[in-house]
């Protein structure tokens, strides 16, 4: 008779899932009912940083290095030797413009 008991127990607990799954999935349907749900963004990014440090240290670095600015020339490089000279009007309008062939590798 001992077994009757748990198996009821059992069944009950399960009911009582079903229930309240459906009573939850009914309140997601009303105006406003999934407000707030997704405040649990990376909930699990915690145990990859638990789990496997490196690899979690090394996407963070990756992500980093995509939202960090491009390396731009300085003004005060001299490029003029690679790519050619630009000869300016005493306002600063382009007049002439020479361009430098590449040396060539032999």
């Amino acid at each position: 008779m001992e077994w009757v008991g748990v198996v009821l127990f059992g069944v009950g607990v399960l009911v009582a899932l079903v229930v309240g799954l459906w009573l939850f999935q009914r309140s997601l349907d009303q105006p406003g009912g999934r407000d707030g749900l997704g405040t649990m963004g990376n909930g699990m990014g915690v145990m990859d940083n638990f789990f496997s440090p490196s690899r979690a240290d090394a996407a963070e670095e990756l992500e980093r290095q995509k939202r960090a600015a491009h390396v731009m020339p300085s003004p005060d490089e001299d490029d003029e030797l690679r790519h050619g000279q630009v000869r300016r009007n005493p306002d600063g309008s382009p007049r002439s413009i020479r361009l430098t062939r590449p040396p060539e590798d032999d």
